[in-house]
């Protein structure tokens, strides 16, 4: 069942009356420095600039939300302004902190605030709050009502019970005030007991310290026989052939391996040790890969981050990774207390050249090595977390299911933070002994033809939104030219049209294939329009049990399964059952046991009581006209509240592709006939290229907004 209001699955849908915070971000105003500032919450109502208390700047309409939910958002954003400050809070104690056991029980309650808050964000339908730009440990002692002196750790340990103590107190106020039994009464208790259990484990471990006796609460150590996923990808390649080509450069294996394990010796230089975290914030090439590599061999765990996200997003995973080191071009967008844990690439690439090679440090094959984050087109981006065991598997797909060899040169469009090019084009690729071709500028079709004409690469990756753009710029020939013998496509569904239109124009096959971040490889391929089948090395298997036909979710086992979600537990629970990975993607079974893709769950809907496909109906659509350049059709509320169907499209021409869709729209069965036809510029993406789709129900919701005050 989903939420009338903003289409989200409601949860404990049983329970009686539910809150949706959608959509209830108001705008405040410090009253010290006078910053206005708009969201739903902000660390313990306090300014993000200067710590001074906020303000409504329209108390009216807060005074409406809370007559209209009867108190109840208010209690709700109280609730994330103490779990938000709580994370930031240790997030920035871990990060001044010099004791290691210290600093790992600090970050161990940052991720319990986390676990706190997609509580409350699945529970309420709201996005969890963006993070603080900036910080102040004193804003923690004032909730706390304690002492803010720091002189040493304890006064840390002595601030943090204190918060834990006060949100206590606050949880067990706001439950007191509702309906026994109530759900939202339940949570509220729940908050309030482990808060109590956080205050004790605390005080335990600051007696302890007074005591001068090992912490308590260290990490349970990982399993498996020793091993270090960098040194597997770099070992048993000839030293002189070539592994990346970038900016009209070579770097040979041998050349790339002495140069990992120097950056590794920097990293070590630099206080970095197992399990501490090192950010990748640059453009693909040599310096991309070595820092990445390098922090691995170093026994770090790698994240590769788009260096040109946005800073309400950078933010947010800064404050949910804790970087011990970030390497980036520039500090300007890393806000304290990170910025100064930032790398400038000029210095770090100076020292990585001075620098002594050091040997990789082996680690248990269950320690995380690496981070590859999801794309977020349902809300705020996950870190999955992977193993070095993954390593070993890591080019099965890429050698018997699209049958790439050593020999071959491979160009991915998408850049490396992506984890569709990292598993492919830089993992699987390392692994066989390939070379890597690297491009440090922004994709677009005219970008990669040139530099697949420059650089003949034998196998390209890319997504279907740059192959769709490859066909309608007349660029297809030319790939084939140049020498590239096979294409390889995922990140979203390959529509048919597109692969038939690129076969006519004379393109190199193309192999549609499925994976996500949670298994690094393409775990489903389809090499014609006859389905899908497993890829090597992978079991796939139905959920449910249901005829053929019948869309359901899967269980599919590989090899390169994540270890699970930093900070996710509800989503984890999810989405890794029994050892297996269950995405929310629907499928059913065909001819021959092959699969078809019929969408996400959110894109399957009822209407009228029948089945709909988002997916199809948007194929559908879009091939009625040449106008169309490309489609999407999204579940909208109606004037009741109602489901009802709205198809946006980018055309050149709105009028005579409007003419053409609603000439097709009124031959549609009424549950398939889209009511609303929209006409816009772009379809939103996210940096992967990934549709968002949310963001059309948002920008559907704004035009019917306005022409219902006209």
């Amino acid at each position: 069942m989903l939420c009338p209001k903003c289409h989200q699955p409601l949860a404990d849908e049983g329970d009686g009356p539910y809150i949706c915070c959608a959509g209830a971000s108001v705008q405040w105003q410090c009253g010290e420095c006078g910053k206005v500032s708009e969201g739903f919450a902000f660390p313990y109502g306090r300014c993000p600039q200067c710590g001074g208390a906020l303000a409504l700047r329209d108390p009216a309409a807060a005074a409406a939300l809370v007559e209209h939910d009867g108190g109840a958002l208010a209690a709700v954003r109280a609730a994330f302004e103490i779990e938000l400050g709580g994370r930031a809070f240790y997030q920035r104690a871990a990060a001044d902190c010099r004791d290691e056991e210290l600093r790992a029980l600090f970050r161990r309650f940052a991720v319990m605030e986390g676990e706190h808050m997609e509580t409350l964000a699945r529970r309420y339908h709201v996005d969890m709050p963006d993070p603080p730009a900036q910080f102040h440990l004193e804003t923690t002692a004032v909730f706390a009502g304690v002492d803010a002196r720091i002189d040493d750790p304890s006064d840390l340990l002595r601030i943090a019970i204190g918060f834990e103590q006060r949100a206590a107190r606050h949880f067990a106020e706001c439950a007191e005030g509702l309906v026994p039994g109530a759900a939202e009464r339940r949570l509220y208790e729940e908050l309030a007991a482990e808060e109590r259990e956080h205050a004790q484990m605390l005080a335990a471990e600051l007696a302890r310290m007074r005591q001068h006796k090992p912490g308590l609460y260290g990490a349970e150590a990982p399993a498996g026989a020793p091993l270090n996923g960098a040194e597997l990808l770099l070992s048993g390649h000839e030293a002189a052939a070539i592994a990346i080509e970038s900016d009209g450069k070579r770097m040979s294996y041998g050349e790339l391996r002495e140069r990992v394990a120097r950056a590794a010796a920097v990293w070590h230089a630099r206080g970095v040790r197992p399990g501490d975290r090192v950010a990748i914030k640059l453009p693909d090439g040599f310096d991309w890969v070595v820092a990445w590599l390098g922090a691995i061999w170093a026994g770090a765990v790698a994240v590769g981050v788009n260096p040109r996200i946005p800073a309400p997003e950078w933010r947010y995973i800064l404050d949910e990774a804790g970087f011990d080191v970030i390497v980036a071009e520039s500090a300007d967008d890393t806000p304290p207390p990170w910025r100064s844990r930032v790398d400038i690439l000029e210095e770090a690439r100076r020292q990585v050249s001075a620098a002594q090679p050091m040997p990789p440090v082996r680690l248990p094959e269950e320690t995380q090595a690496f981070w590859a984050h999801s794309s977020g087109t349902s809300g705020k981006p996950k870190a999955v977390v992977h193993a070095h065991r993954c390593m070993r598997e890591i080019a099965r797909v890429s050698a018997e299911g699209l049958g790439i060899v050593s020999s071959d040169r491979l160009f991915a469009s998408s850049r490396l933070f992506f984890a569709y090019p990292l598993t492919n084009l830089l993992l699987a690729g390392l692994r066989l002994g390939a070379t890597l071709i690297l491009d440090a500028q922004w994709p677009n079709a005219k970008s990669v033809a040139a530099t697949v004409a420059r650089t003949r690469p034998t196998v390209l990756l890319s997504v279907p939104s740059l192959y769709r753009d490859l066909l309608h710029e007349a660029l297809v020939p030319a790939l084939a030219t140049a020498g590239v013998r096979l294409c390889a496509s995922a990140g979203e569904a390959l529509p048919e049209q597109v692969r038939s239109r690129w076969l006519a124009q004379g393109g190199p096959p193309i192999v549609d294939g499925y994976g996500a971040s949670e298994t690094l490889i393409l775990v489903m391929l389809a090499h014609d329009a006859r389905g899908f089948v497993p890829a090597p090395g992978v079991e796939v298997r139905a959920l449910d049990d249901v005829p053929a036909g019948v869309p359901t979710r899967l269980l599919i086992r590989a090899p390169t399964l994540a270890l699970g979600y930093l900070d996710r537990p509800q989503a984890q629970a999810e989405t890794f059952r029994d050892g297996a990975f269950c995405p929310a993607d629907l499928w059913q079974r065909g001819a021959e046991g092959r699969w078809q893709f019929v969408g996400r769950e959110d894109s399957m809907i009822k209407m009228r009581g029948r089945w709909v496909s988002l997916v199809e109906l948007a194929e559908q659509l879009t091939a009625q006209s040449r106008e169309v350049v490309e489609g999407a059709a999204v579940c909208v509320p109606d004037e009741d509240g109602m489901d009802a169907l709205a198809y946006f499209y980018v055309t050149a021409n709105p009028a005579q592709a409007q003419a053409a869709l609603q000439a097709h729209a009124a031959t549609l069965p009424q549950h398939q006939r889209p009511r609303w036809l929209h006409a816009v510029e772009s379809l939103p993406r996210g940096p992967t290229g990934k549709l968002l789709r949310r963001k059309l129900l948002e920008l559907h919701i704004e035009r019917h907004s306005e022409r219902q005050t006209k």
